[in-house]
Parts: structure tokens; sequence; C-alpha cells
């Protein structure tokens, strides 16, 4: 994917280099960064989208049946971030197809979207100029402006009890699940409140049937469009498990790990004042809208450059059942053609 994308930027008369992030992750490649000289405007024009997707992700084969495009049933359609990355070379690529005026263009194509915005934590923004940017990717319809993601923190608690053999002397074991589901009981998780969630969604443990089970291990997140209420909520967690486990003659360790900061942008902020712009300029309305989930934007705001993530009209993401309407795909590559116009008059 990445050979293909950069043989097309340079193809439209971009320089493009890889950073180093695939090294750090041991992938195959680095991130994609691309520029494009241009010859108005009073600031760069920075596009992102990223090139991975999940599984099964290999052999799509796209069927276009009354306007909307599926895969044939067997894997995933792909449009998680294939629209993104199609949008971004259609609007370029039309801007100089008709030689209209251009700003600076730079263009970043991430790997390891999927899992944990591993591409764009290890990007080397050093190579970058542009101090806005605008992530194409997300599963809201085209027009909408993504201005609010939460932070995210993942965490792992690991009890630790007893083992004993289950059948001859179970009195002699502490059972870390028994543990873990006491703590579970006491603990609030799901929806804390409107701006905040926790979540385990990993479990394992045990070693057979006949053994008091010795450790047990769950695996989630936390997030929040507030930090602080999200750094309260694992403290909260973290302080159950160990108090609970202190209780049964148990102990637990706990990894916690910040992922990325939140998205937090107002009305007023530039960065979406001129994604707002260019909607209209395509003849839609803007709609700013909140999400529970993270991007690539949740990295770039928390690397200190403002970015928002507009909706590309996909749905049924990482599902057998994703779609893209034609329609939807055309429009956000008339959105991107529209950035780059209001960027070249500003």
């Amino acid at each position: 994917m990445a050979d293909l994308l950069e043989a097309r930027l340079r193809a439209m008369g971009f320089s493009v280099q890889r950073d180093e992030a695939g090294e750090r992750i041991g992938g195959e490649t680095g991130n994609l960064i691309a520029k494009r000289k241009g010859n108005r405007g009073s600031a760069p024009l920075l596009l992102c989208a990223h090139m991975d997707r999940v599984s099964p992700g290999t052999g799509i084969k796209p069927q276009i049946k009354d306007g909307v495009i599926t895969s044939d049933g067997t894997t995933i359609l792909g449009a998680d971030d294939a629209a993104g990355l199609a949008a971004i070379l259609e609007g370029v690529q039309r801007a100089i197809e008709q030689g209209m005026d251009m700003p600076d263009l730079e263009v970043v194509f991430t790997i390891a979207e999927e899992g944990g915005l591993n591409g764009s934590k290890n990007l080397d923004f050093s190579l970058l100029s542009a101090r806005e940017a605008y992530i194409i990717d997300s599963s809201t319809p085209v027009g909408s402006i993504v201005n609010q993601a939460p932070a995210q923190t993942k965490v792992t608690y690991r009890v630790i009890g007893k083992a004993a053999h289950g059948g001859v002397e179970p009195e002699k074991g502490i059972n870390a699940l028994v543990v873990a589901a006491h703590a579970l009981t006491r603990m609030k998780l799901g929806r804390i409140d409107a701006e905040t969630t926790a979540n385990l969604g990993i479990a394992r443990g045990g070693a057979a049937t006949n053994i008091v089970m010795e450790t047990f291990e769950m695996q989630g997140d936390v997030r929040s469009l507030v930090t602080e209420k999200m750094e309260a909520q694992v403290r909260h967690m973290t302080e159950i498990f160990e108090r609970t486990a202190a209780e049964f003659g148990a102990r637990v360790e706990a990894d916690v790990q910040f992922a990325y900061g939140p998205v937090n942008l107002r009305p007023d902020d530039r960065v979406i004042q001129r994604a707002s712009a260019a909607i209209r300029r395509a003849g839609l309305t803007p709609v700013l809208k909140a999400t529970g989930g993270g991007s690539d934007a949740n990295v770039f705001n928390t690397r200190g450059i403002p970015a928002c993530n507009l909706g590309t009209g996909y749905r049924g993401a990482h599902s057998l059942q994703e779609s893209l309407e034609v329609a939807e795909l055309e429009r956000i590559a008339d959105v991107v053609f529209a950035l780059i116009a209001e960027y070249a008059s500003a």
C-alpha cells in the first residue's frame, strides 16, 4: 500500500519520504510524509489518512449495487480508511488538473492506526511544517466535523492469588478469579458520565480445572473528554483491585499506560472555521460532532497540532457489512478539493 501511494503522490509532483515508525513497531514501512510546493496561501494544508485496515482485509472484491460499494461478503470493504486515501488523492489530482492556485500541501499517510494509533504515535513530527491538520477518517456523514474525542488510558490488572489442588486442598488456595469477581462488583464500569467511559474487555487465567486459579488478568481502557476525569477513573479501578486483593490475601499488579490525549476543539478555532468554510464551498452543511472513539487526530492534538476528523461516510466499519455510498465518496473528495481552495485563498 505504501509503495502504491508513494508512486501516486510522486506522479502528482510531491516529494515523499518515509519516517522510522515502522522500525520502531516492527513493521515493514514507515509513515509516508509527502510535500508539494504551492503558489498561494499563507499556511500549508496538511491532510492525513491511514493505510492499514483490520482483518479480514486481503483479497477484497469490491461490488457496486444501487450506488453502494460493499465487499463480496467474505472480507471487510476497507473503506476505513481507503475512502480517506482515495478522497485525498482525488481532491489533489482535481486541483492539479484544473490548474487552480494551490497552497503548500503536506500529506501524511500513517501506518498501524488500527489497534492503537501506533503510526501517528511514532510519526516524525519534525518533518512537518503545517500547524493544523485534517484527518479524513470518520464514519460520520460527509459534512461532519469531529471536534471532540476522548483521551485514552490502557489498563492491565493481574491478580495474583495462590495455587492449590482444587480437589484435594482447595482451602489452601486463593482463587484469583474470585478476587477479581469481587473487585468488579465494587467498581464503576461502562458509562461513568457524559464524558467518561471505562471497559475491561479481555480476561484470561487458569492452568487446569483441578488447580485453584493462581493468576487472572484483565485488560481494558478508560476514556474521557476530560483528562482529569480519566485519571480519576483509573485511580478508582486500581484502588478497588488493590483493596479487594488485600482482603483475600492476594495482590494485584497494575500496568497503566497513557495512550493519547483528547480532542477538544472550539467552534471558533481556526481549524474548525476552515473546515466549515470548505464544507460550505462543497455545497454541504457543516455539523460539529463528538465521538467516543480515537483517531490520528488525537495524536496530532496531543502533539500540539490542532486537528479535526472529517466525516467520510462509510458505515459498518470493522465488519463484513462495511459499505460506502458512491455519492459520499464523491462528496468527501469535493471537501478535500474545497479545503485546497480555502487554504489557497487564505
